[in-house]
């Protein structure tokens, strides 16, 4: 796989975000706090079985900022909360995937007046687990991606990469800040692509990754943390930033960041997000024998519902 910059274990995360070029990991895309924590959305007196899930879709768009590779994304995605115990153990899953579009080369001839093609897919499923812990929860996963081009003619051709995840972590309880709810979690572990499958491809170029979530949504006032939201309400704002640190395999520190910031239009059952998302790789590991480094700028929406006694959090 292509190697990247490093950066100084003394650069802080702003400062890495926006001096530092030609740093950061291979992409793995961020995941919503309710497809990591099998316990989010499900309280003591939930059922047994099948006591929650979230499913979400949206289109991603880079026409601020984008690169050769990065036009659009479709991504959609589902978790299942498959059983939990009184509300202080669970176990689920999660799959999703995402379509990449980018614009073509200089000298494709495209078949309709707009000029994209379908590059590549990219997987992502897994197995969670969850257990009550203190004020919070404690997570387990075993997840996987693998990024399937669909490109065979481009000047550079892409390349298959695949990685296995083996993560901790712990997320606190929602809490309020004035008028916001705060959530959030931290996640780590180790990633390699495991001699099971017998995959004739290079381990990602990551060994340790430990990813910050923190998630912001304007609430109604007087509403406890953990509340929907009032179903016809007027739109209120989020935030969400998300930076990763990666400890890579051929020594050095990486780091990765992604971010959002929009108005959210919430309703009995789902909600409607309109936003403004930046994300930034160093290398995304995805050409053959070329390290490509993106700082990606863009608009997107996104549909999401929870069956749980809790809406997703930001």
């Amino acid at each position: 796989m292509a190697g990247s910059g490093k950066i100084g274990v003394r650069a802080t995360l702003l400062a890495a975000w926006v001096l530092a070029p030609g740093v950061v990991c291979a992409r793995e895309y961020p995941k919503p706090l309710a497809l990591v924590n099998p316990l989010h959305g499900v309280g003591h007196g939930s059922s047994l079985w099948m006591p929650g899930g979230d499913y979400e879709f949206g289109h991603w768009r880079y026409d601020l900022r984008g690169s050769d590779y990065d036009l659009f994304e479709a991504r959609a995605g589902g978790a299942a909360t498959l059983f939990q115990l009184r509300g202080a153990f669970a176990g689920g899953v999660f799959f999703r995937s995402i379509l990449t579009s980018g614009p073509g080369p200089e000298d494709w001839d495209p078949p309709t007046r707009v000029e994209w093609r379908m590059d590549a897919v990219q997987f992502e499923y897994g197995a969670t687990a969850a257990a009550r812990l203190g004020s919070g929860s404690l997570l387990a996963e075993y997840s996987r991606s693998s990024f399937h081009p669909f490109r065979d003619d481009a000047e550079e051709n892409y390349e298959v990469t695949t990685t296995d995840y083996l993560r901790l972590g712990y997320a606190p309880d929602p809490v309020r800040l004035g008028r916001w709810r705060i959530a959030g979690a931290l996640r780590g572990g180790y990633l390699t692509l495991l001699e099971m499958w017998n995959a004739p491809y290079d381990k990602p170029r990551a060994r340790f990754k430990a990813t910050l979530t923190l998630q912001g949504q304007e609430m109604p006032p007087g509403l406890p943390p953990g509340s929907r939201g009032i179903s016809g309400d007027r739109p209120r704002w989020f935030v969400l930033v998300e930076p990763a640190v990666l400890a890579l395999r051929s020594g050095g520190i990486d780091l990765d960041l992604y971010s959002e910031a929009g108005l959210r239009f919430s309703g009995d059952f789902g909600r409607t997000d309109l936003f403004l998302h930046a994300t930034r790789y160093g290398d995304i590991e995805e050409v053959e024998e070329k390290e490509v480094a993106v700082f990606l700028l863009g608009v997107a929406i996104r549909f999401s519902v929870s069956s749980g006694a809790v809406a997703p959090g930001p």
